[in-house]
């Protein structure tokens, strides 16, 4: 999330902080709704909420009742390895 927001920053520093903001309101969804995000292919247990260009990895631990972020990646790279 760091690196997204500080490339934000540098390359849009008039909307990098609503930019990071939605992000972060976005995940914020998961409290209330943790199975937004789709299923990912292949990685059981994995799922993706997706907020243009950025794709949210995630996965919900009902046990002790929360969700863990994996990863916040750009939609251009190549798939993150879990």
């Amino acid at each position: 999330m760091e690196e997204i927001l500080a490339y934000s920053w540098a390359n849009s520093p008039a909307t990098a902080e609503r930019f990071g903001n939605a992000i972060l309101n976005h995940v914020d969804l998961l409290k209330s709704f943790p199975y937004i995000g789709s299923p990912v292919d292949g990685r059981p247990g994995v799922r993706q909420l997706v907020h243009t260009p950025i794709l949210i990895y995630y996965r919900v631990n009902e046990a002790p009742n929360f969700v863990e972020v994996l990863h916040f990646w750009h939609g251009s790279r190549h798939d993150p390895a879990f």
